[in-house]
């Protein structure tokens, strides 16, 4: 199986998560950008190159396991790559993030490691077009994100626009993208809001909606 948008996972190596098809195509359906959003190309050249990126910051817990990640950024897709690169390393070093959550040390491993399949979870920042590619058999019509086969696909639209619950809080929502995608990547699958008012969980889908929840983008927060 695979996971959209927070997309039911294939995981390659590292684990998977449950969820129906059907309701990705639904929150596919429903997702909105923020208002005044960017402009994001339909398509990018279909070739994603590999990018470096910055050293992850330890955890502040003792790993039980180290999780190899690297990221890869479409051509033409209209991304700042070293931004890109900048939040990924950031997001996955932050101590309310997975590392700490799940007792996991993430170890970024250079582009041609990743090239040649010497990984365990490939972040791509991908257009919508490339996405629904990466994504299939899910119907993530270009607009919104999964994890498949050990890969998170992170749609352009979504990394730009954002999504209303967020409002103008880009950087948050990126940062859930991130932490969301790579959840499926460490087994989580999603889950509900446990009652209005209270803190999403990241596994929440948030981009479809926080169902009276507050938006959280931290594992170790919701």
């Amino acid at each position: 199986r695979a996971t959209a948008d927070h997309a039911p996972a294939v995981l390659a190596r590292v684990g998977s998560a449950p969820s129906p098809a059907a309701e990705e195509v639904e929150e596919a359906a429903t997702v909105a950008p923020t208002t005044g959003a960017a402009v994001v190309p339909e398509s990018g050249s279909g070739r994603v190159d590999g990018v470096a990126l910055p050293a992850i910051a330890a955890p502040t817990t003792h790993p039980r396991r180290t999780v190899r990640v690297g990221l890869q950024v479409e051509r033409g897709a209209g991304v700042d790559v070293a931004e890109a690169a900048r939040v990924v390393s950031a997001t996955l070093g932050d101590p309310r993030g997975w590392q700490t959550h799940d007792a996991v040390r993430f170890r970024v491993v250079p582009p041609e490691a990743v090239a040649a399949g010497d990984v365990d979870i490939t972040i791509v920042l991908a257009s919508p077009s490339l996405t629904d590619e990466l994504c299939a058999p899910l119907r993530t019509r270009g607009k919104v994100s999964c994890f498949n086969v050990g890969k998170v696909v992170l749609n352009v639209r979504r990394w730009m626009q954002g999504v209303p619950g967020y409002g103008t809080d880009l950087a948050a929502y990126r940062q859930y993208m991130v932490n969301h995608e790579v959840g499926h990547g460490l087994y989580h699958g999603h889950v509900e809001c446990p009652r209005v008012g209270a803190v999403a969980p990241v596994m929440l889908q948030q981009s479809k909606g926080l169902d009276g929840c507050r938006p959280n983008p931290w594992p170790t927060s919701g």
